[in-house]
C-alpha cells in the first residue's frame, strides 16, 4: 500500500498462541484524531475504472481475518495510537455478505467492552435491515455515492450497481434512520466522471437537505493499469476539492443555495480557482444582498457576511434580543472579523444611538 502524509504505520507486537507476531498499525492522521483506517479486503469484483483494487487491475490482494482485526485494533487503541476504527472494504462477494462482514467486526468490539468511535462503510445495495444495524452498532455510517448521477456513475463504475437504487436510496435511508446528520456520510471521486462543480453543489444541496451530514471529495488521481488512467491521465487539482468543501460547508451550514453560487461559476459551470475565500466570492458577486443592517437583519442574512459565521451570528441575534446591541458590542462579537465584515454592515443606527448615549 502506498502512504501519503496523511498516514503512518507503526508496529505491535501481537502475542498468538505460540509466537509474538509483529503488526503494521494502519493510522489515518483524521482532523479529529489518529483512527484504524482499514479495508476489510482489498479483494474486490468490481471493475471501477478509477480504481486500484478493481478486478483486473495488478495489484496486493489481502484480507484480514475479523478475530485478528479485532485483536490488533483493540491493542493499538489500547496503547493510544489511535482514537477510533473506520473499516470499509473491496466487494469480494455479494454486497449483503460483504456489509455482514463489516458490521460483525463492530458487533464483535461492541461485545468485548470497546465503547469508543467507529466508522463503518456499507456496499452498494447493502438491505435495509443490515443499514439499520450498521447505525446501531457504529457511530457513523457512510456509503460512497461515487459520482453526481447516474450518467456520471455510469462512466467510471458500470457494474457497481444503480446508482439511484442501490446508492442513494440506501443513503438517504440510512439518513432516515440516524436522524443526525452527523452520523451519516458519503464520498466523491471528484474529477474521474467529468462532472462540473455546479453538479456536485447540487447534489451536495440534495444530500444536506435530505440528511446527509457530510459529503467528502476524494480528488481523482490516475493509477497505472486502471482503464481510467489512459483517457484521464491528470489528477484533479486539490484546490478544486478545496473550493468544494469551502461549497459544501456554506450549504449545510450558513444556509446557501446551490443558486447562490451561479454567479461565479464559468462556462463549464466549474468554480474558477482563487486564493480569496469563496464566501467572499459570493459576497462580491452579489451585491445585492447588501448592505446588512445587524439590527433587523435575520440569521440568515447574517450567516451571509464575510466573517461572520453562526457562532457569532447567534451571538449578535441573543444581544440584540436582550436590548443591548450597539457599535461597541457589536465589535466585541466581531473582534478579529470586524474588517472583513464591517464593509458588507450597515451601521448606521448603531453608530447613531451610540452618538446619541454620549449626547
Amino acid at each position: 500500500m502506498t502512504w501519503g502524509w496523511k498516514w503512518r504505520s507503526p508496529s505491535i507486537l501481537l502475542e498468538g498462541a505460540e509466537r509474538f507476531e509483529r503488526v503494521e498499525v494502519p493510522v489515518y492522521c483524521s482532523t479529529g484524531g489518529p483512527l484504524f483506517k482499514t479495508l476489510l479486503s482489498s479483494r474486490c469484483r468490481m471493475d471501477c475504472r478509477y480504481c486500484p483494487f478493481a478486478r483486473g487491475v495488478r495489484a496486493p490482494r489481502e484480507a484480514w481475518r475479523r478475530d485478528k482485526l479485532v485483536r490488533v485494533f483493540l491493542e493499538a487503541y489500547r496503547r493510544g495510537l489511535v482514537r477510533g476504527l473506520f473499516l470499509s472494504s473491496g466487494l469480494y462477494g455479494d454486497p449483503e455478505r460483504v456489509s455482514l462482514d463489516v458490521v460483525e467486526v463492530a458487533e464483535e468490539l461492541r461485545r468485548r467492552g470497546y465503547r469508543g468511535y467507529i466508522h463503518l462503510r456499507l456496499m452498494p445495495g447493502t438491505p435495509l435491515w443490515l443499514v439499520r444495524e450498521a447505525l446501531r452498532l457504529a457511530d457513523r455510517v457512510g456509503l460512497n455515492i461515487e459520482a453526481p448521477g447516474p450518467s456520471f456513475f455510469s462512466e467510471i463504475a458500470p457494474s457497481k450497481g444503480r446508482w439511484s437504487l442501490d446508492l442513494l436510496s440506501r443513503l438517504l435511508y440510512a439518513a432516515h434512520v440516524a436522524r443526525d446528520p452527523r452520523r451519516v456520510d458519503t464520498q466523491l471521486v471528484l474529477g474521474a466522471s467529468g462532472e462540473s462543480d455546479r453538479d456536485v453543489i447540487a447534489l451536495v444541496e440534495y444530500l444536506a437537505e435530505s440528511g446527509v451530514g457530510r459529503v467528502h471529495f476524494s480528488p481523482y488521481t490516475p493509477v497505472r493499469g486502471t482503464p481510467l488512467a489512459s483517457v484521464r491521465s491528470r489528477p484533479t487539482p486539490l484546490w478544486r476539492s478545496r473550493q468544494l468543501y469551502e461549497a459544501e460547508v456554506l450549504i449545510r451550514d450558513y444556509g446557501f443555495r446551490a443558486h447562490d453560487f451561479e454567479p461565479i461559476l464559468d462556462d463549464e459551470g466549474n468554480i474558477p480557482p482563487s486564493s480569496m475565500q469563496l464566501k467572499k466570492r459570493l459576497a462580491l458577486a452579489h451585491p445585492e444582498w447588501f448592505p446588512v443592517n445587524p439590527e433587523t437583519a435575520s440569521m440568515y442574512e447574517l450567516l451571509r457576511v464575510p466573517g461572520i459565521g453562526p457562532k457569532r451570528a447567534q451571538m449578535i441575534v441573543e444581544v440584540r434580543n436582550r436590548g443591548e446591541l450597539d457599535l461597541a458590542e457589536l465589535r466585541r462579537i466581531l473582534g478579529p472579523v470586524w474588517r472583513a465584515a464591517q464593509r458588507f454592515l450597515d451601521l448606521s443606527s448603531l453608530s447613531r444611538s451610540m452618538l446619541t448615549s454620549y449626547m
